[in-house]
């Protein structure tokens, strides 16, 4: 990797290639389901992730590994069309990439997931690349590739560059406590809170998910918005915005993580951060799947500025 004085936003996660399909109703027995419009897209939390921070002016790349089939070309050629950088995308002879098949609600937007995770081996600590992790500003993760990804975050933080984590919903798992240890940002889906603390109060989540040492602490949970915590210790909530025209909820937490990474990136505050990235999140529904909609920096600044209404949650 050339050096390059610009900071560099490092993803390692789990590279998938999404069929997205609208359906009227999600199928609740045997029978046919009509398919209303779908599309094919790369997705996957980390990599959208890093689609949405390219989007909007960061340099990212991908460390990951994909099998070399007709999916593992599909998703290296979604990365260039978004401008992440594949130098360090591996692709492993004779195995399967990762797939998803995404159905989403037509009234709503909400989605049901089928995912098969593919047959190839799991990067290991010698197979991720030092030179990225030596370079990069932040490395974003959530717990794919274990347990290398935990000695890549402790690479990075001896370092004194920042790690990021990105606790999606149904994905806790108790070992990941050990990778808190090494995390600055954690941002976490509500049902990853729920599950790791077992309670409904965000500020208690939230404080209980501080005392791992982490400097930004947040928890977010769809239109109900998302809550943080300042390093010194207070509390704020973010509202989720009204998205103009809602497609599809595909992608959203994701296009927040890399949003947020985005205003870190630039140096922006933490309130600023969490706007920015309910504002990105907002925008990026109004397309079919996670990447369709990715809004620019400008995008986001012109959403901002025209009083976007906020999602009321009684």
């Amino acid at each position: 990797m050339e050096l390059n004085a610009t900071p560099l936003l490092a993803g390692l996660g789990m590279s998938v290639l999404d069929l997205i399909q609208v359906v009227e109703e999600f199928p609740r027995q045997s029978g046919v389901t009509p398919i209303l419009s779908s599309t094919m897209m790369g997705g996957g939390p980390v990599p959208t992730a890093l689609c949405a921070a390219s989007r909007l002016g960061a340099r990212t790349v991908i460390l990951d590994r994909t099998g070399d089939d007709w999916r593992g070309e599909r998703i290296r050629e979604d990365y260039l069309k978004h401008g992440v950088d594949v130098s360090f995308l591996e692709k492993e002879k004779g195995k399967r990439s990762t797939s998803g098949t995404v159905l989403v609600r037509r009234r709503d937007g909400e989605r049901h997931l089928l995912f098969d995770e593919g047959d190839f081996t799991p990067l290991s600590e010698e197979e991720i690349s030092g030179e990225v992790l030596d370079q990069c500003e932040i490395l974003h993760l959530n717990g794919r590739h274990w347990p290398a990804c935990l000695s890549a975050a402790q690479r990075v933080r001896k370092r004194g560059g920042l790690v990021s984590f990105d606790g999606g919903a149904h994905r806790y798992d108790t070992r990941y406590d050990s990778l808190f240890l090494h995390v600055d940002i954690l941002i976490v889906a509500a049902d990853f809170a729920d599950r790791a603390v077992g309670s409904g109060d965000r500020f208690e989540q939230i404080e209980k998910f501080s005392r791992f040492g982490p400097a930004t602490v947040g928890i977010t949970d769809g239109i109900c918005g998302s809550w943080f915590r300042f390093p010194e210790g207070s509390h704020f909530h973010q509202p989720a915005f009204v998205s103009p025209r809602l497609v599809d909820t595909t992608g959203c937490g994701d296009v927040f993580h890399g949003a947020f990474l985005a205003g870190v990136l630039r140096g922006d505050s933490l309130e600023g951060c969490a706007r920015f990235a309910s504002a990105s999140a907002a925008l990026s529904a109004c397309g079919l799947g996670g990447r369709a909609c990715l809004p620019t920096r400008e995008e986001v600044s012109d959403f901002l500025a025209s009083g976007p209404a906020v999602v009321s949650v009684l």
